[in-house]
């Protein structure tokens, strides 16, 4: 069965680096980053917009698993705000449409200190930053997902711990 990774955490907390690194160590997977899905001039969040951001992102996901090649979608996403009811709304539209797949949930999380730093070298500002730790955090604090602290790991050893606890590794592929 094809699998969605889900891997989340806090804002800046290294998903989208760790889930690039991944995409090079599975075969056989797509990495839908929804980053590129949102991006607009500028960059609003109004009703209109949220429903052109689901839309390109349920695209992204159909079309991945409809590809024979494909048996992995990598998908960094953070859960703060409108987000995991998005995202739950995305789950249910691609089980309605008979697309089976098993999710594979993982949570990255970091000290504080470790989030601001990473934070910080992937150039977000200060104000970002600050509501990041504040409000993004804190969505996770009872989410029952296996969980890799990646304080001081790299992205190429997030992506490892990640196959390791998910089972996706080398092993796993050839099971499929």
């Amino acid at each position: 069965m094809k699998r969605l990774l889900l891997l989340c955490g806090a804002n800046g907390i290294g998903k989208s680096t760790a889930s690039a690194e991944l995409l090079k160590k599975l075969p056989h997977s797509a990495y839908i980053d929804s980053d590129y899905c949102r991006m607009t001039n500028p960059p609003i969040f109004n009703e209109e917009l949220i429903r052109l951001n689901y839309k390109n992102i349920l695209a992204m996901m159909e079309n991945s698993f409809a590809c024979g090649e494909i048996q992995n979608v990598i998908f960094p996403f953070g859960f703060h705000g409108h987000r995991k009811q998005l995202f739950e709304a995305l789950l249910e539209e691609l089980r309605q449409k008979g697309i089976r797949f098993e999710l594979v949930p993982v949570l990255l999380y970091c000290e504080p200190e470790e989030n601001i730093r990473r934070a910080r070298a992937d150039g977000r500002d200060e104000e970002r930053i600050r509501r990041g730790i504040s409000y993004s955090r804190i969505v996770y604090e009872n989410t029952d997902y296996p969980r890799i602290d990646v304080t001081g790991l790299t992205a190429e050893e997030t992506a490892d711990a990640i196959l390791k606890i998910t089972g996706t590794g080398e092993e796993a592929d050839i099971r499929i």
